[in-house]
């Protein structure tokens, strides 16, 4: 029995991992957000650059089972500053019956913050509802901040592994801040430490040398290379001077109850909106909308200079 409930809880740990799967009901429905993740949005775009879209896996069924009607709902996007985004056919995609991948095209500093299920189109549906989506993993000792949205991409290559994290990172302070791959570490769940690089086995380009200037925030994707495929990333650290860093708690394992930890150990587990986004073209709206999120995250709250940003993904 044992076995069997170790083999379930693997089976879970992608679902448990930081907040998801998130759930809500408005008495009629259920809406369940396995997960997201972004996606570039195609490179004829003359905004390519700046925009990326944001895909959101989730399952919308009816509580009464034996109720086949379709369900007519729209989401909406909500971001820190409550800014709204629609989807959109171009980016809906049916996976199975009630599994659906929506995307929402977003400017790359998006901190999503809540879905709204609209189903004014479907009124036997019930009522608009929304879920909110955990908050960024985040880290910041008044000089720098370091935000971490999750895991990029991962791939397995003659069993080593190579894994992209999705960061941003603000200088908050008043000189220049050299930046580089290396300044990360990624520690697994026995404290193998692995350091960052620019590129992985394919070429496919990470952070790249910079100085990242005053008031000005970057993000992009951290390459860490040749992990062992049984690596699980616990924790994340950047080391910007030879004395001071900042450490990112990123274990999809931490938010788990103790007795599911302690299973994994060998013994027992104990527990079994009226506004739409402006249009993408509109580029300063988004920033301001990012920058906000961002210095909330920091708790800079030292003047109102907007910060000026930099992608790299």
């Amino acid at each position: 029995m044992r076995y069997i409930v170790l083999a379930l809880f693997i089976v879970l740990i992608s679902g448990i991992a930081h907040g998801y799967p998130l759930q809500a009901s408005n008495g009629v429905v259920n809406c369940t957000i396995f997960g997201s993740f972004p996606d570039p949005w195609p490179a004829g775009s003359a905004y390519a650059d700046s925009y990326f879209v944001l895909n959101v896996d989730l399952s919308l069924t009816r509580i009464n089972a034996s109720d086949k009607t379709p369900i007519r709902a729209a989401y909406i996007l909500k971001d820190g500053n409550d800014r709204l985004f629609k989807t959109s056919k171009e980016y809906t995609k049916e996976l199975q019956s009630g599994r659906w991948l929506i995307g929402f095209v977003v400017p790359r500093e998006t901190i999503a913050r809540n879905l709204i299920v609209d189903l004014s189109g479907d009124p036997a549906s019930g009522k608009q509802f929304s879920l909110r989506f955990p908050e960024l993993i985040n880290s910041s000792d008044g000089n720098v901040t370091l935000l971490y949205y999750g895991v990029l991409r991962s791939r397995i290559s003659s069993n080593k592994k190579t894994i992209v994290l999705d960061t941003a990172l603000t200088n908050n302070g008043t000189l220049g801040l050299p930046l580089l791959a290396q300044n990360f570490t990624l520690k697994d769940q026995w404290g193998w430490k692995y350091n960052g690089n620019q590129y992985n086995v394919l070429g496919n380009k990470g952070i790249s040398k910079v100085v990242l200037e005053p008031n000005v925030t970057i993000r992009a994707g951290l390459i860490f290379s040749s992990l062992s495929p049984l690596s699980r990333p616990v924790e994340l650290v950047y080391q910007y001077s030879n004395n001071s860093s900042l450490v990112l708690d990123i274990d999809p394992e931490s938010d788990l109850c103790p007795g599911c930890k302690a299973l994994m150990n060998g013994s027992e587990c104990s527990h079994a909106e009226q506004q739409t986004a402006s249009d993408p073209t509109s580029l300063a709206g988004s920033l301001k909308s990012s920058t906000g999120r961002l210095e909330k995250a920091s708790g800079n709250t030292a003047g109102n200079s907007v910060r000026k940003e930099r992608n790299e993904l």
